[in-house]
């Protein structure tokens, strides 16, 4: 979340919070039902301020004495509304149309997320005493956390100390960190080491920087597959390159982040679809969705950086794609290798256009030797389409011979590798669970199959005419009907060997399945849900190998 000071980043933040000590409050405790005006029996939960780890003095919009309402909506449909008033008890209850359980793992069955919260990060104590362990459990999610950080980690276990300890090594090179241990003095006293180039110090006597990234590691261990990340500003304490790092590390330890910052490296770390931008006077906030709503997030956030130039400025590498595929490849690579290339900040993906403009790959080479002294290393990804082989083979001879490397996908676009039955299935099957709607595995196989049929004849009219325009190009001389004919048992060959994924158009088949699912079920599925649901093994070997090739060649 990007945006002006002063236009709610930080009480969205602050709606997240509350979520969490809700969510730790509710889970322990049996709910009542309870009437609410418009919205029925709901199940509630009866608590007094004293839970919320914010301060609720200012909670209303300016000083009204009517409640603060907070509404969170869950993927599945379920609804918490938390309404606050300084003077009064909370009002806590789930709106849903579940049967009501009255059992401590209801709130659970609701909300299955783990909300990790980063608290206040504040400097470390210079001395801190040895306290007992349920106060510091009290204390942990709280801003009081900085001022216990030895004793937190004093109560943890070898194995989670040692998860630690591997995530701060892997992350700020040529630092190793120990565990607390008490002083040979009276009181006793807990300390904590870290060694960096042989020398060993108390983490008290370190920067800001590392003590903000200390903290920051140790609330992002409680991160998992379910987990969302809440995190206030982390860019105040870091330098540019711990910030890029800071945010590929949430992005992979968490399902769901939130960060509110004004920094515009974040922010180009981030896929355009990431970014939120919170303006004043806007009751919403909108996702970017261009490049030029980039610049229009940096002139808001008062900031001098051209989103583009920031990302030229430090490439390494480049990968040109035709459209807007990278965010897929991403996901692809991220499922084959450990850590590739494009989850790399050094790696810059730009969109080049069609096939006609192949040339501006190599421009590339030039204008980054030339302007900017960078000795970049490029390759480029292009899209099949409806063209048959002979053209794509001749394409990637001649920007072979122009000495650019280049990839065209076998199917027709990067969303083609998303046409997979099992991945398919379990993301419709997730998304109907989250619903609590019942769905059968044949009906979704059917469905798929339908859908998958729907483009056969479109499909294989534009193999035909891109055929027809590639050979008439070529002057060879042969007869229409050949040309026809010939595209024709191509495209009857795939089609047999492969199905509808390999020729159709994979975006109009996901805009024609949710049309299908919705009309049907009254939910959809997006890429991003799909392409979660991929194990290696569902993976087409032709991505596999594209990808393995991309990051031999840039490594």
């Amino acid at each position: 979340m990007v945006g002006p000071n002063n236009t709610g980043k930080s009480s969205i933040l602050d709606a997240l919070r509350i979520f969490s000590d809700v969510q730790r409050f509710a889970s322990r405790r049996v709910p009542i039902l309870k009437s609410y005006e418009g919205l029925g029996v709901c199940a509630a939960y009866e608590a007094t301020n004293r839970i919320f780890s914010v301060t609720l003095e200012n909670i209303a919009t300016n000083y009204s004495s009517d409640f603060a309402k907070i509404i969170i909506t869950n993927a599945n449909d379920n609804n918490l509304h938390v309404y606050l008033n300084p003077d009064l008890k909370p009002e806590i209850f789930i709106q849903t149309d579940q049967r009501i359980l009255k059992n401590k793992n209801f709130f659970h069955k609701c909300f299955t997320e783990n909300v990790v919260v980063v608290p206040t990060l504040s400097q470390f104590e210079d001395s801190e005493k040895l306290n007992d362990q349920e106060y510091v459990r009290g204390v942990e999610y709280t801003r009081l956390a900085a001022r216990n950080f030895r004793n937190i980690w004093r109560g943890k276990s070898t194995e989670e100390f040692e998860a630690f300890r591997v995530l701060v090594r892997h992350h700020w090179e040529g630092i190793d960190v120990s565990p607390p241990e008490l002083s040979g003095g009276f009181p006793k006293l807990l300390q904590m080491f870290y060694r960096e180039k042989g020398v060993s110090r108390e983490i008290y006597w370190s920067g800001f920087g590392f003590q903000a990234w200390l903290q920051m590691m140790t609330h992002f261990l409680r991160g998992g597959h379910d987990s969302v990340l809440v995190l206030d500003e982390p860019d105040i304490y870091l330098h540019a390159d711990l910030q890029r790092r800071l945010f590929h590390i949430a992005k992979k330890l968490f399902n769901q982040i939130f960060i509110a910052t004004h920094s515009s490296e974040i922010m180009n770390e981030a896929n355009a679809s990431d970014v939120v931008l919170i303006k004043p006077g806007h009751s919403k906030g909108s996702r970017i969705t261009s490049e030029a709503g980039y610049r229009v997030a940096h002139t808001l956030l008062g900031s001098s950086d051209n989103a583009d130039f920031a990302r030229l400025a430090r490439a390494k590498r480049i990968i040109a794609f035709e459209g807007n595929d990278r965010t897929l490849f991403k996901k692809f690579e991220q499922k084959i290798l450990k850590s590739g290339v494009l989850s790399d900040p050094d790696t810059l993906s730009i969109k080049i256009g069609g096939y006609e403009n192949w040339r501006r790959i190599d421009n590339l080479r030039w204008m980054f030797g030339e302007l900017f002294d960078i000795q970049a290393k490029i390759v480029s990804v292009f899209d099949r389409d409806y063209r048959c082989k002979e053209e794509i083979e001749e394409f990637e001879r001649r920007l072979s011979d122009a000495g650019v490397i280049c990839h065209v996908l076998r199917r027709k676009e990067i969303e083609n590798y998303l046409l997979e039955f099992d991945p398919l299935s379990k993301a419709i099957e997730r998304a109907a669970h989250r619903r609590n709607i019942i769905v059968n595995y044949k009906e979704i196989i059917r469905i798929i199959e339908e859908v998958g049929g729907i483009q056969k004849e479109d499909a294989l009219i534009n193999v035909q005419s891109f055929a027809t325009k590639y050979y008439a190009s070529k002057r060879d001389g042969r007869d229409p009907s050949t040309i026809l004919k010939a595209a024709k048992l191509e495209f009857d060959g795939e089609w047999g060997k492969a199905g509808f994924k390999q020729r159709i158009s994979g975006k109009q088949f996901i805009v024609d399945l949710n049309s299908r699912l919705r009309q049907r079920y009254g939910f959809s599925v997006t890429t991003a849900m799909i392409a979660d649901e991929f194990d290696i093994s569902d993976i087409d070997n032709e991505m596999i190998e594209i990808i393995h090739s991309i990051n031999k060649h840039l490594s």
